[in-house]
């Protein structure tokens, strides 16, 4: 889900969707809490889209860090393998190739 989709339902008040990713989780309830904020009068609309503006960039520095968590694990997978099969050149640059990517 994507975080247009997330604001839509935030907005809306819906309840938590199911099978979010924590970081997901969280941009969703903070901003479900940030709009009923805005509606209520207890915050104006600049503190509102600055609180918004925190918020993005959270979502995207937990987008971030799940995506290198995610490759870290295919390393882990393919150095489990090695030590698992012996020497392979294959899987060795498979290694090498991720760690490229995750240095970029």
């Amino acid at each position: 889900m994507k975080m247009k989709e997330l604001d839509k339902l935030a907005k809306s008040g819906e309840d938590l969707p199911q099978g979010l990713t924590s970081y997901k989780q969280n941009y969703y309830i903070a901003s479900r809490g940030l709009y009923k904020q805005y509606e209520r009068g207890e915050i104006d609309l600049t503190r509102a889209r600055q609180e918004k503006a925190e918020l993005i960039e959270a979502y995207k520095e937990g987008e971030w860090e799940w995506e290198y968590f995610l490759k870290l694990h295919e390393i882990m997978d393919k150095l489990q393998q090695l030590a698992k099969e012996g020497f392979n050149s294959v899987i060795e640059f498979e290694v090498l190739e991720l760690i490229e990517v995750l240095l970029k």
